[in-house]
């Protein structure tokens, strides 16, 4: 579908969600339509894959962030940038990647709320360079938000909310190899390196899992 994208010159933006996203589409209805206006979502947390596996009878896989970067941070086909991050995280990423300069390029992004970008001048910048994938690095739910609000000044590009998946590239951020099926166990390496954002993170998942299970068990079997 990224492809499908670039190759239409068309516009949209592509959600990756994890399991505190997840929680968040069920508990915050704003967040929800963003999700539903995506140009396709993709899902990052293992968890989420594990239980839709469950639930529907399939054999769903995860498709992380940093699983779609490195799919085409390497390829020069496509024009990329880098919107929002560091300077210095930039030049880490192209000095790892052979040539990535000529095709990769960055826009840095003040730090403010949503609300507070001038989305005309950052769309007038990204057409600057005709990109065809625009890489957001701000976090969520503040990235959903802003590609949201982005998408209606864009000409073209397919912008991907990615989160930490430069770090996680680069190998700032560990992704902890240890799974069970499509349970990852990344959670549990972060509680030691993050341990306030990620016991908050992890808490949220438990307490809302059961009943996000139990509501889309009885929308499936009625």
């Amino acid at each position: 579908m990224i492809e499908d994208c670039c190759k239409k010159r068309s516009k949209g933006y592509a959600c990756i969600v994890d399991g505190p996203s997840l929680v968040r589409s069920h508990t915050n209805p704003d967040f929800l339509r963003v999700l539903k206006g995506a140009y396709f979502n993709s899902c990052d947390g293992g968890s989420v894959a594990a239980m839709a596996s469950h639930l529907y009878k399939q054999d769903l896989k995860a498709f992380t962030g940093p699983e779609i970067l490195a799919e085409y941070i390497t390829r020069p086909a496509f024009r990329q940038i880098m919107l929002g991050n560091t300077t210095e995280m930039y030049q880490k990423i192209i000095q790892k990647v052979p040539n990535s300069s000529d095709y990769l390029f960055h826009v840095p992004l003040p730090f403010c709320s949503v609300n507070e970008f001038d989305y005309e001048n950052i769309a007038r910048e990204i057409e600057h360079f005709d990109a065809d994938i625009i890489w957001v690095s701000l976090g969520a739910p503040k990235q959903e938000f802003f590609m949201e609000q982005l998408l209606p000044h864009l000409r073209r590009g397919i912008m991907l909310g990615i989160g930490a998946a430069f770090a996680f590239y680069l190998g700032e951020l560990k992704d902890y190899s240890f799974r069970i099926g499509e349970n990852r166990f990344n959670w549990i390496y972060r509680i030691f390196t993050e341990p306030k954002k990620q016991i908050a993170r992890v808490s949220t998942i438990f307490r809302y899992y059961p009943a996000i299970y139990f509501k889309e068990r009885k929308k499936i079997h009625g």
